[in-house]
């Protein structure tokens, strides 16, 4: 008899469905413990978050911490989440919370911001040596953030003629060397255009815009910009946080025809989440893929985003 519930819809009847006399089909989508997944939970299952905010932050109030987000990413049967912090190294969390909460992945990295001194190789090389995966360049930090709010001052990855500053090179040097993901972070446009052309000029393989549709918002980053990016070899990055109320409310159909544009082969669907006033990182994510397909993509196209494709850039 079939009793629906908010997450599953369970067959109380199937304790052992392998023993029944089920078609074929069906079985797959049986677990063991009698539990019949929707399509979304499906799509779900496997999951990567490449962007997910936690506690304690010294700025502002985050919904949780990275324990607590990992045990609901394992419940709902994610692979695992991406720790990141604007302020500080995320991988001694991510290590930390790995041997607390067995059988899922939770990997960290750093931003480049000033409070870790920017530019910062020391920094880059010890989140390396330590295992981390992933290096953002400067979000709140970067110049073009801080202009997009009305603040002076910031970091830019650009001189005055308009390449790279010394400081990137050896930088992009360590990241290749460790094999880590490189994250473009808040900086401008222009900043992300030489950035990855010269991150993949010396062999970077792993390299993500970060969540290149609110970018869109911040500083103007064009559909036709995400796909000359991704031309280069660049994954494009959106966050379900620019569609939620509180944010930029972009319409999820507008969004789904943004990433058809560009290819979901070359992009990755994330949340951004961990505020106070959003869902936990793991219910966004379901939400996130309900919407997605309820926009008009293929379940096919909206695993790639969450499972394939982020499991490509990370290396999981």
């Amino acid at each position: 008899m079939l009793a629906p519930a908010s997450k599953w819809a369970r067959l109380d009847l199937f304790r052992d469905p392998f023993s029944l006399s089920l078609p074929r089909f069906l079985l797959p989508l049986i677990p063991k413990n009698g539990e019949i997944l929707s399509n979304v939970d499906r799509i779900l299952e496997g999951a990567l978050d490449i962007h997910v905010h936690f506690g304690p932050d010294p700025k502002v109030e985050r919904r949780a911490g990275a324990v607590e987000i990992a045990l609901q990413a394992r419940e709902m049967g994610m692979q695992g989440v991406v720790l990141k912090s604007h302020e500080y190294p995320t991988h001694p969390v991510a290590a930390t919370t790995s041997d607390l909460v067995s059988d899922i992945t939770v990997l960290g990295g750093v931003a480049l911001d000033e409070e870790v001194g920017g530019l910062n190789i020391r920094a880059v090389e010890a989140t390396a040596n330590m295992g981390g995966r992933i290096v953002w360049m400067p979000t709140y930090s970067a110049k073009a953030d801080r202009e997009a709010k009305g603040l002076d001052g910031g970091i830019s990855l650009l001189d005055a003629s308009g390449s790279l500053v010394l400081e990137v090179h050896p930088i992009l040097e360590l990241i290749k060397s460790h094999d880590m993901v490189l994250a473009t972070g808040h900086i401008s446009t222009a900043e992300s255009m030489a950035l990855v052309a010269e991150a993949r000029n010396i062999g970077i393989q792993r390299i993500v815009v970060t969540h290149g549709t609110t970018m869109s918002f911040w500083t103007g980053m064009t559909v036709e910009d995400m796909k000359e990016l991704a031309g280069m070899g660049a994954f494009i990055e959106h966050c379900l946080h620019v569609m939620m109320p509180t944010t930029h409310r972009m319409d999820p159909k507008e969004l789904a025809k943004t990433i058809s544009a560009i290819g979901p082969e070359r992009c990755i669907l994330s949340t951004d989440f961990g505020q106070d006033f959003h869902p936990m990182p793991a219910e966004g994510m379901r939400m996130g893929i309900a919407t997605m397909l309820r926009a008009g993509m293929e379940e096919v196209e909206v695993g790639m985003l969450v499972k394939d494709n982020p499991s490509r850039l990370m290396g999981t």
